[in-house]
């Protein structure tokens, strides 16, 4: 992905207001759920704080970013 894309719709998702959960697809396979807009990005990367972790991907990893299907939130 872009880095013009990544940082573009990853803003589209964490400005929603109401904020939805949203899924980062890696092309490794791994799927990131963005729970809460705990989310820093710059220079075509982005770090993702969760209560456990610290998440850090990279544009060129990514596949795809969407919305978490419904049935997944709960």
């Amino acid at each position: 992905m872009t880095e013009e894309l990544f940082e573009a719709t990853l803003r589209k998702y964490l400005r929603r207001k109401p904020f939805f959960p949203f899924l980062v697809e890696l092309l490794d396979g791994r799927i990131i759920i963005v729970e809460r807009p705990s989310l820093a990005m710059g220079g075509g990367a982005a770090t993702i704080l969760t209560e456990d972790e610290m998440i850090e991907f990279a544009c060129e990893e990514v596949r795809d970013i969407r919305p978490v299907p419904a049935e997944t939130v709960s």
